[in-house]
């Protein structure tokens, strides 16, 4: 999964910040699902399989 890496290139805290509309071009992922993500990272499976 490749939404840690856009979290984590988007942090504020990081050396060259890249914003996640940028990141996610280039990744070829839809921004809306990363967002989802970000509001619950563990989905409800994961955490049933865990």
């Amino acid at each position: 999964m490749m939404y840690p890496l856009v979290r984590e290139l988007a942090a504020s805290a990081a050396p060259h910040r890249v914003p996640v509309a940028v990141t996610c071009r280039v990744l070829k992922l839809a921004r809306q699902p990363y967002y989802r993500w970000l509001a619950s990272p563990v989905t409800d499976t994961e955490l049933a399989e865990a």
